[in-house]
């Protein structure tokens, strides 16, 4: 027989549940080998999902009309107000309406999804989000210190399965993961406490975006790396040595 509570504990992983159903859920999770088990499995599903979702690429001739259009753009800023104005209704309706017609109308208005940000709006977006979860929230939406609980929940919410590291013992504990935004891109974050410090780990699909490094902006301090088809960025107020420490844990540690 299954266990009774397995509705809820589906309802929890799917996020439909909060407050102290919510804290229930996964203090009956914890003590529960079924329920455990289920986690697990939907774990396995959601990395399953992601191995096997195909992506596509934009063909090079949109790609090239885009960074044409963008160019010229860029271009007329610089001239003055009408004249710009001028020239940039120019460049946009002679790009748009030559050849492939509405195609190029819809590759320019796409723009944004088809070209990668630079480094620098990277940057800005991913510190953003961070502080404005800190300020606003939400800063978590599935709250567990259990990766396997974590990890599940963000199967069919984002297509793609964020790398969930149980790093209490290291002094990072987990203690939930929330849903926000890169550069226009849905972005899985993992939220880690160390000692009164809060890190969150953004997780975004790869776009072919250039990374920063390190960036230090007011206060906080981003490291961001690539790995396989993904893209990281570890966030938090916490010391140079301690978030490196951290990052360095998140790559190497296995789940």
């Amino acid at each position: 027989m299954p266990c009774a509570k397995m509705p809820s504990t589906q309802a929890y992983l799917d996020g439909e549940v909060d407050g102290a159903d919510a804290a229930a859920s996964e203090r009956h999770i914890a003590d529960c080998p079924e329920c455990q088990a289920f986690c697990a499995d939907a774990a396995d599903l959601s990395d399953a999902i992601r191995t096997t979702v195909p992506r596509y690429a934009a063909p090079a001739q949109l790609k090239l009309r885009v960074r044409q259009a963008l160019a010229a753009e860029d271009h007329a800023r610089s001239a003055p107000p009408v004249a710009a104005r001028r020239a940039i209704r120019r460049s946009f309706w002679r790009g748009t309406l030559s050849g492939a017609g509405a195609m190029a109308l819809a590759a320019s208005l796409a723009a944004v999804a088809i070209l990668p940000p630079s480094a620098d709006s990277l940057a800005d977006q991913v510190m953003d989000a961070h502080t404005r979860a800190l300020m606003r929230g939400p800063l978590i939406q599935v709250a567990s210190s259990d990766h396997h609980t974590v990890k599940p929940w963000f199967a069919g919410r984002i297509a793609l399965s964020p790398p969930v590291k149980d790093l209490a013992d290291q002094g990072f504990k987990l203690t939930g993961g929330r849903l926000d935004k890169v550069a226009g891109a849905p972005a899985a974050v993992l939220v880690y406490q160390h000692g009164r410090h809060r890190l969150d780990l953004f997780v975004w699909a790869d776009r072919g975006s250039s990374l920063p490094t390190t960036v230090v902006r007011h206060g906080y301090r981003a490291m961001y790396w690539k790995s396989g088809d993904l893209d990281f960025a570890a966030v938090s107020d916490v010391a140079a040595p301690e978030l490196a420490s951290f990052v360095q844990l998140v790559r190497a540690e296995p789940e």
